[in-house]
């Protein structure tokens, strides 16, 4: 069984499962590659650019591929900087939306490539190097591919493996980066007043066995807390649902409703 070993949330030095290896980095750039590709794939079937997204009030499928592509820009001018970079902005052009989406990706695609894992970047958390975006982005494209798969009509839950899956590894991934990175950081922010007490989550394989354990902590950054309950589920199950797609897996109403209010992310 793997151990999830959670950090003080105060702290909020989550790096990733991306080694700093030329290796380890090179096979994340090349899965971000395909990620977007595929969510390139799926925004060429889009037939109702209007049409709405399930798990984004207000957003249209339209503004969904356009806020991607920006966030791929965004990140690409944050590797080599030492300061947040100001928001990219959206210009179409004459351009076809998936075609222009296709060129946000292929530049961040190609700036990675050109970066070494460690070199210098602005990130949201842990250190400043060009590795964090390539897991980072991998995240990103994951969920709002599952989003565009859901105003492609693929409906709630999870959709056709052809619109959306994620591995095993990278969905426990997923979920480190969201105890660890994005929840401290809400905390840190002031956008999360954290939890009243501890919640375990255990992911669970298929068949029911236990794959891995992780405490997300309290407000106070405390794993000694008093136990709120316990999420139990797949690692896709349990990263949906931390990410507000899917119900939380094992949760009661009220252990939902804790976990909702405490803003784990944005």
């Amino acid at each position: 069984m793997r151990s999830l070993r959670p950090l003080n949330v105060a702290r909020g030095r989550y790096r990733g499962r991306v080694t700093h290896t030329a290796a380890g980095y090179a096979a994340a750039v090349d899965r971000l590659d395909l990620l977007t590709q595929r969510f390139a794939s799926a925004a060429e079937r889009v037939s109702d650019w209007g049409a709405p997204v399930p798990a984004c009030p207000r957003w249209t499928a339209r503004k969904l591929v356009v806020h991607l592509g920006l966030i791929h820009a965004w990140a690409a001018s944050a590797i080599g900087a030492s300061h947040a970079p100001p928001e990219a902005q959206f210009d179409l052009g004459d351009a076809p939306l998936p075609t222009w989406y296709r060129a946000r990706a292929g530049e961040l695609i190609a700036t990675l490539r050109a970066s070494a894992p460690d070199s210098t970047a602005w990130t949201l958390w842990g250190e400043r190097v060009a590795a964090f975006w390539a897991r980072r982005q991998g995240h990103e494209t994951i969920v709002h591919t599952f989003d565009l798969a859901q105003s492609l009509g693929a409906g709630a839950g999870e959709p056709r493996a052809d619109l959306w899956s994620v591995p095993e590894d990278l969905a426990l991934d997923g979920i480190r980066e969201v105890v660890e990175g994005f929840y401290p950081r809400q905390v840190r922010l002031g956008r999360s007043a954290g939890l009243p007490g501890v919640v375990r989550i255990e992911v669970r394989t298929d068949d029911g066995a236990l794959l891995a354990t992780l405490d997300v902590p309290a407000r106070d950054g405390s794993s000694d807390g008093p136990l709120l309950g316990t999420l139990r589920g797949s690692a896709s199950q349990l990263y949906l649902g931390l990410w507000g797609r899917a119900p939380l897996p094992g949760a009661d109403a009220e252990l939902a409703e804790a976990i909702h209010a405490a803003r784990l992310t944005p």
